[in-house]
């Protein structure tokens, strides 16, 4: 694989980036790849990863129309019979009985690994026909609310920068000092004035090109009165962040809460989850709340997640900053704010670390984020369509569960 810019090459999916919500490229890669011709993928496909979280499965959709998906996904490309009843199959390759066949011959000692002629060996139980009708329904109207979901997301963020009058910035747009190779090193240079702007902080995360120009972009929004701009903190009730606990997992789910962890986050589905023990001491001070918006601050740093009604009272693990907006603030809005460029590279500047990237013990750095506030109706033009698309989700992942 020879990656390239956005400009030149041709979206590409890497395994964890097909589970993401909504659907984000992050990669291209030449147009003259050899065998580029087998790494597309149709509607209705079923992917499983073939390594590392080894067993993972997704139905493809339509937004998976032009981008290329990496080789490391093994393709189940079901006949005219078995796309009739794609929905059950996938279903039951997400049971403990279809994990269990699915796994059962990986391989590997540091990464797991399955193979093809693994899948293709896998005895499928055909039920009576009227339970395989209502479980592949089931799976298709789920797979319709993902669509949609993720539809609203994509049209909240265009909404974002059309209202607010912003130009959406491209990393590959900044001239970085020699901006001529393919993939040229992020280097740039600053005048020892500048570091004035981020209280002296040498560290070269905190000036990326990046973000300063995403803030003038901002100050001159500010400035021509199309917004008003504040910091998080001026806006949020609370920014806080739990200190570190030790977990007491159950394998009883009545005997625990659902612990949200931040792989979770950016995942269209919750793959994996946990349960903390009820009895677990100071419980409440990672149980999380509808309307809150969780940051990851530690290891990726940045993903932004809204909690709904769905993972209301669930706990989240300490690695994950709480932001709770005043009530004049659209959640929605503030969360689609955060997730854009203008958002984004601004939670980019804040990380430090060496070999896990964190953005502050206790949460405080989030509080100088700039955040522009435009008036109540367009924050709730915004807003509405991204609550929305997370309850569509969540919809979506009750159906499936129900089916499974």
């Amino acid at each position: 694989r020879l990656f390239v810019n956005e400009k030149e090459g041709i979206p590409y999916l890497m395994p964890d980036d097909v589970f993401t919500f909504p659907l984000k490229v992050r990669k291209w890669v030449r147009k003259e790849t050899q065998d580029i011709e087998n790494w597309w993928v149709k509607p209705f496909d079923i992917l499983i990863t073939q390594s590392g979280a080894a067993g993972r499965c997704l139905i493809v959709n339509k937004y998976f129309k032009g981008k290329l998906v990496s080789p490391n996904m093994i393709r189940v490309v079901p006949n005219n019979k078995g796309k009739e009843i794609v929905g059950f199959i996938y279903t039951y390759l997400n049971t403990t009985f279809g994990q269990s066949f699915l796994l059962k011959q990986q391989y590997g000692i540091t990464v797991k690994h399955v193979e093809p002629q693994h899948v293709a060996e896998i005895p499928i139980p055909l039920l009576p026909e009227s339970d395989i009708k209502e479980i592949n329904e089931k799976i298709l109207n789920a797979q319709k609310l993902i669509e949609e979901a993720q539809g609203l997301l994509i049209d909240a963020e265009k909404l974002f920068y059309e209202e607010l009058n912003l130009p959406i910035l491209n990393e590959e747009d900044i001239n970085y000092m020699g901006n001529k190779g393919q993939r040229p090193a992020r280097a740039f240079t600053l005048k020892s004035q500048q570091t004035f702007l981020k209280d002296f902080r040498l560290n070269a995360f905190s000036y990326m090109p990046i973000c300063l120009y995403a803030e003038s972009f901002l100050r001159k929004g500010e400035h021509e009165g199309r917004f008003e701009l504040k910091k998080l903190k001026d806006i949020s009730k609370e920014i806080f962040t739990p200190p570190r606990f030790k977990r007491l997992y159950v394998k009883n789910r009545s005997e625990g809460v659902p612990l949200l962890q931040g792989s979770h986050i950016p995942m269209v589905k919750y793959f994996d989850l946990k349960y903390v023990s009820k009895k677990m001491e100071n419980l409440n001070e990672y149980i999380i709340k509808e309307n809150w918006i969780l940051v990851t601050c530690s290891g990726t740093v940045g993903r932004v997640f809204l909690t709904t009604k769905f993972c209301d009272r669930w706990a989240a693990t300490n690695h994950m900053t709480r932001i709770i907006p005043l009530n004049e603030i659209n959640v929605g809005y503030l969360t689609c704010f955060l997730q854009s460029v203008y958002g984004s590279s601004q939670l980019q500047t804040l990380m430090y670390g060496g070999v896990v990237e964190e953005i502050g013990e206790a949460g405080e750095l989030l509080g100088e984020i700039l955040v522009p506030i435009p008036s109540s109706p367009i924050q709730e033009k915004i807003g509405k369509l991204v609550v929305k698309a997370y309850e569509k989700k969540d919809q979506a992942n009750i159906i499936e569960n129900e089916a499974i």
